[in-house]
Order: C-alpha cells, then sequence, then structure tokens
C-alpha cells in the first residue's frame, strides 16, 4: 500500500448544504423553503434516502447528486452535518481564512502547511495546490501552485532549459530557504520531464483518463489530482477550489449546475483512480452553509452551520454523522441559520490520523478540543 493522499475540495462561496442533504420531513424545514429549494421525500424528484440515523430524521441527497448518492450506498463516503466554525462570521473572507488556518494564532500558517511541515514527506510532489494561486491552508509550506502538471516543469524541449537549470542549481544551491526550494523545483522538474515527456522532440505526452469526465469547471483540477497520484510522484496532499456557491438570488440556476458537476466529477475522479482508491480519502467542505429561510430573491443569504463529505474507503461510510440540532426557531442560532454542532476541525484532525496516520494532530490544531465524529470507528 503507498502512502495515503489527501484531496481536499473547498466549495468557496458558501455552499447550501441544506439543500445539499435534506432533513425532508421537518416541517420548520417545508415552511421556510419553496419547493424548488427543498428536496424532496417523494414523487419522481424525491431525494437519496440516507436513513434516520442521525436525530430520527428523513435525511435525504439531492437527487442531483445522484453518483454521490451511489458512493454513499456503497460504502466510500459519509456525511457530517451541522458543521462549521465556532466562532460565528458570516464574512466570506474572515471565514475562508479562519477555515484554513484551523488556528486562533496569526502568522502560523494553514494546517495543511502545518501537516507538511512536521511530518516533512519526501517526493518530487509532496502538495499541490490545483490552480493559481496558494490557498492558505497550504501557507508555510514549499507547495506546488499550477492549474496542470506540465506547468511545474521548466521548459520543457526548450534549448534554454538546460542553461536555466544549470545556473540555478549554481546561483541559489547553498541559500537557505532558496536553495532548497530551488532545489525542489529541479528534482520536479526533471522528474515530470522522465515522466511526461517524450525523450525524441520532448514533446509533452497529456494525461490519458481512464474514464470520461464530465465537462464542467471542476473537471480539470480533478484530472490533474488523479495524473499526479496515478503518477506515483509522491503527492500527500492536493487542494482543489470550486467556486460559485453564493447563491443569493435564483439559487437554482447556478446551484444545480455546481451540484451535478460536483457528484458527477467525484464519482469520475473516484473510478479513475482505479486500485488507487486505497490510498485516497477526499473531504468536501465550503467556509459556511446558507440561512435555513430563503429570502425573496429566490436565492439564501450566509448563514452558519454546514456539511462535509469525507471519501474513501478507509473510514466506515455510507453514514450520516455528527449533532442534529434540528431547525425549530429556538434552535436555530440567532433565529436564523442551522447551528453548528460539530468543529469542522475534529472532522479534519479524525482523517489525519484515521487515514494519514498522524499519530498527533496537537501540532495542526492547536487550541482544538474536540471527540471523534466516528469516521473510524
Amino acid at each position: 500500500m503507498a502512502d495515503p493522499v489527501l484531496v481536499v475540495i473547498f466549495l468557496r462561496g458558501g455552499a447550501d448544504a441544506l439543500n445539499i442533504v435534506s432533513p425532508t420531513g421537518d416541517a420548520d424545514y417545508i415552511a421556510a423553503r419553496p419547493a424548488d429549494l427543498r428536496v424532496a421525500r417523494a414523487g419522481d424528484s424525491a431525494g437519496v434516502k440516507l436513513g434516520d440515523g442521525l436525530a430520527d430524521v428523513d435525511f435525504r441527497l439531492n437527487p442531483l447528486a445522484g453518483e454521490l448518492g451511489e458512493l454513499f450506498t456503497a460504502g466510500d463516503l459519509s456525511v457530517v452535518h451541522a458543521t462549521g466554525l465556532i466562532e460565528a462570521t458570516r464574512s466570506h473572507f474572515d471565514a475562508e481564512a479562519r477555515i484554513e488556518r484551523a488556528s486562533t494564532g496569526v502568522g502560523d500558517g494553514g494546517w495543511l502547511g502545518r501537516w507538511l511541515n512536521a511530518t516533512n514527506p519526501a517526493g518530487a510532489l509532496p502538495a499541490l495546490a490545483v490552480g493559481t494561486n496558494m490557498p492558505e491552508s497550504l501557507r508555510g509550506s514549499r507547495a506546488a501552485v499550477a492549474p496542470e502538471i506540465e506547468e511545474l516543469a521548466l521548459m520543457p524541449g526548450h534549448w534554454l532549459s538546460p542553461a536555466l537549470r544549470a545556473r540555478l542549481a549554481a546561483g541559489f544551491g547553498d541559500h537557505g530557504d532558496l536553495g532548497a526550494t530551488t532545489q525542489d523545483l529541479l528534482m520536479l522538474s526533471d522528474t515530470l520531464q522522465g515522466r511526461f515527456w517524450a525523450p525524441d522532440g520532448g514533446n509533452y505526452r497529456g494525461y490519458a483518463a481512464d474514464v470520461d469526465y464530465p465537462e464542467n469547471a471542476l473537471s480539470g483540477p480533478m484530472m490533474t489530482v488523479a495524473q499526479a497520484i496515478k503518477a506515483d510522484l509522491g503527492m500527500r496532499v492536493a487542494t482543489v477550489d470550486y467556486g460559485g456557491w453564493d447563491t443569493h438570488a435564483d439559487q437554482n440556476g447556478a446551484f444545480n449546475g455546481l451540484l451535478r458537476g460536483l457528484s458527477q466529477t467525484l464519482m469520475a475522479f473516484w473510478r479513475d483512480l482505479g486500485p488507487r482508491q486505497q490510498d485516497v480519502s477526499v473531504v468536501v467542505m465550503s467556509e459556511f452553509g446558507r440561512r435555513l429561510r430563503s429570502n425573496a430573491s429566490g436565492g439564501t443569504d450566509h448563514g452558519r452551520a454546514g456539511a462535509m463529505l469525507v471519501l474513501g474507503p478507509q473510514a466506515r461510510g455510507g453514514r450520516l454523522l455528527g449533532k442534529w440540532p434540528g431547525l425549530a426557531n429556538d434552535a436555530l442560532e440567532e433565529g436564523a441559520d442551522l447551528a453548528v454542532t460539530t468543529d469542522y476541525r475534529a472532522v479534519l484532525a479524525e482523517i489525519l490520523s484515521g487515514h494519514m496516520k498522524t499519530t498527533d494532530t496537537s501540532a495542526i490544531f492547536p487550541d482544538l478540543t474536540a471527540t471523534p465524529v466516528g469516521l473510524f470507528t
């Protein structure tokens, strides 16, 4: 078995968890929203039943996420409801920063950056942020940032490439962190060129997935992650952003497409991994959920608690976990929002210990006091 890999998908914008995993028979839920912002429990558009083990409530997965329902039924996917930041904020910027730092300390980097620094994994590509920017969760580490694998290599096939590599190696080899980063870059570039560039003429051999991916904004990044995993580049952590979930108006238009894309792409990615599934866990999270009651514009405003999805055969999947606070007015936070009953860091800490085999997560989450949610028991 290869080293375990963790993939973190961040749903930027505040995904409406109550329209992804819904308490379909709850009278307060039904009264708070029109039918097109709820999941039905009967009829042709009924949601995928997840069981009533959580507070004896009929929870169902949105029917647009049918592939996620298949993964849940197969025992590969778990859902943890009513998760989020313990301290309240409805600012995207503030919530994202707090979520990804996962600590009240200032300037201590992100939670994945702390994990990487504590474990110091070997390999050409220990961490990859798929995109154009380093996410806050990886701050403090030497993670690679690129939308595609080929962009991490130094000018493959170009006549200047050998000269550039020689200059970098000679000029920065003994300059502390800069020298170490340069050496990492050179090692990664050489490894990638050996794996993905044909020796005759230097042509890049693009990734040929083992399955068909749907056409959406998430598929390209997830194909890049699958490519890195299957190429055995030593990647232990990957991050992917999937934005557009800030659905204040006409929620159905954007939300439905995003959820369908998430469901279809995760299934394609999982099938693409083949036997490497046993090494991989995926966690899907957002900075906060949406309000219980819909607004006058056919959308939902910034709320508090959301839901986290955990995909991977290492955990005991096919279960709905967490503590359900209910949607009665006196149970809502400030009379408006699903209350947070599980600190999202408890889920992340359990994934690090249960899947990534981190024996002590106190350095990763220094101010966390929480019990496991039960993913691995």
